[in-house]
């Protein structure tokens, strides 16, 4: 018998896209899956979409709950999950119809607690499609990945998504692993940096099979979360944890705190140039930053790569607080020009 894949798919107030998802998801080759549609209290449509998918075919099931965010819809999707691997998709985003095929027989063959595999950007704004492939096919034990094969997923962000990863729900059971539902951004990056600490076998496919979509408008990345700062400081301690475990660490430690330094900084960006936040309440802000011993860890051990960003670690060391402002809010002017 063919192990049973779970695919969870979180909904919120998805109307428009998931007679197109749910296209491609029973239109799968693999036969042996189950599709649990967790609507997380949409306002629109979705519920009556998503129960007749559920009465049209006996291996969708339908989770109606309160709005919990993105985390918490994924939870409610595990929990119900009964399939030996789970996989995460998102309604706005398309699949292959192998997709579920060719990463269970790499699990399978390979007896793999993980199976990632690789996707294209779809530009929703401009019409581009962007291959993100990755040169090799690679199987091995977490050490083998870790000294090998993570710096190259973390450059081609398989390593941060959700979406891209064919999990043995053993694996999340005896881990307790879920997504935090503390974090409404980054929280991928936070359950990855988790989820890697624990695997024993990965094998990593160099072939695309999903295209994510990339929306400016409403994108969870261009909106404001006061929160963020403690989402990506989260994935960093959970990330230094992980490179703890193997000697010789340096290379994958400093890949770390650049994507965290990276990640802040542009944070930093969005507190200054906020239009609606007070000032008082913006400084409070970048001083916390300014005043974090674990950020400004890796900002001293993160090379720069541009004459803008190493000003900034200047001002940030000397805790300028006003003149990062300053500063973001006329690079953002001159760039508005």
């Amino acid at each position: 018998m063919k192990p049973l894949v779970s695919i969870v798919i979180p909904i919120y107030n998805g109307e428009k896209y998931i007679d197109t998802c749910m296209e491609s998801m029973l239109g799968q080759t693999y036969e042996n899956i189950e599709i649990i549609m967790v609507n997380d209290g949409s306002k629109d449509s979705s519920t009556e979409i998503c129960d007749k998918y559920a009465a049209g075919d006996a291996r969708v099931k339908v989770i109606h709950q309160e709005n919990k965010g993105l985390s918490g819809a994924r939870n409610a999707g595990i929990a119900k999950a009964t399939g030996e691997y789970v996989i995460f998709f998102d309604v706005d985003d398309t699949v292959d119809k192998d997709v579920i095929k060719d990463n269970i027989e790499l699990a399978v063959d390979n007896n793999a607690d993980v199976v990632m595999f690789c996707f294209w950007y779809y530009n929703v704004d401009t019409g581009e499609l962007k291959p993100n492939p990755m040169d090799r096919v690679f199987v091995g034990d977490a050490g083998e990945y870790f000294y090998n094969y993570l710096i190259p997923t973390m450059d081609t962000e398989v390593f941060n998504a959700p979406w891209n990863k064919m999990i043995k729900k053993s694996v999340l059971e005896d881990n307790n692993l879920h997504f935090d539902s503390r974090y409404p951004i980054y929280e991928d990056i936070i359950f990855a940096s988790e989820l890697f600490n624990v695997v024993n076998k990965i094998v990593v496919n160099n072939k695309m099979y999903y295209k994510y979509f990339v929306r400016s408008s409403g994108s969870l990345i261009t909106r404001f979360y006061e929160t963020f700062f403690d989402s990506v400081t989260q994935f960093h301690t959970n990330a230094m944890r992980y490179c703890a475990k193997y000697e010789n660490n340096e290379s994958q430690v400093r890949r770390f705190n650049k994507l965290y330094v990276t990640l802040t900084i542009m944070h930093l960006k969005q507190i200054s140039c906020k239009a609606d936040l007070h000032n008082d309440r913006k400084y409070e802000l970048i001083r916390r930053i300014c005043d974090n011993t674990q950020f400004i860890e890796a900002l001293n051990n993160t090379e720069l790569p541009t004459s803008k960003k190493k000003i900034m670690r200047i001002l940030i060391m000397k805790k300028r607080y006003g003149a990062i402002c300053k500063l973001y809010n006329i690079l953002n002017r001159i760039q508005k020009n």
